[in-house]
């Protein structure tokens, strides 16, 4: 038998609801992007609309393969942790360096193919997230963030749409963006 805390209520609310916004948000963002303009991107050095479409549904699989190959957790819930993920998240001024795995590398031609490949993913992590149970005892190596446990994880899935969600924003209201639109 497991020694585990048992998933909450309040954590289970929290991560589905967390998990369902930042679905909405995210494919209401990229679903305004034409095909055409999909390819727009702010600088040489910066992800297009379509790149980071795909980092984002790779990393979704990615991040709920990582919750499959938890681990048992033996150390206390670190809830500070928490809520730097729900309020640090979505700080596009902190740049961070996605993990060679995520990375685009042209997995789908378009840009509804990357969508519907988010889409399927999170709807397997909503599905999860509405009926899994001990979260707070299972060890997750997050490739980019480090050890948290799996609810947390489940936050930094949402808060990792959203934040995407915020970069396309940014490419869409750039001359770049402007000129495909034309």
């Amino acid at each position: 038998m497991s020694s585990s805390p048992a998933q909450t209520v309040t954590d289970r609310e929290q991560a589905v609801t967390a998990l369902q916004r930042s679905l909405d948000v995210y494919l209401r963002t990229i679903f305004s992007v034409s095909e055409e303009s999909c390819r727009a991107k702010l600088n040489d050095e910066c992800w297009s609309i379509i790149e980071v479409a795909e980092h984002v549904a790779v990393a979704e699989h990615g991040m709920y393969r990582i919750i499959e190959l938890s681990t048992e957790k033996t150390t206390p819930t670190d809830y500070v942790l928490d809520k730097k993920i729900v309020l640090g998240g979505t700080n596009r001024e902190t740049k961070r360096l996605a993990p060679e795995k995520s990375q685009p590398k042209g997995r789908w031609k378009t840009l509804a193919e990357c969508a519907d490949a988010f889409r399927q993913a999170r709807v397997r992590t909503l599905e999860f997230a509405k009926t899994a149970e001990g979260l707070r005892g299972k060890l997750v190596q997050h490739p980019a963030l480090g050890p948290m446990d799996a609810h947390q994880c489940l936050l930094v899935m949402a808060v990792h749409a959203e934040r995407h969600a915020l970069q396309i924003e940014e490419i869409k209201n750039s001359e770049a963006y402007k000129s495909y639109a034309e």
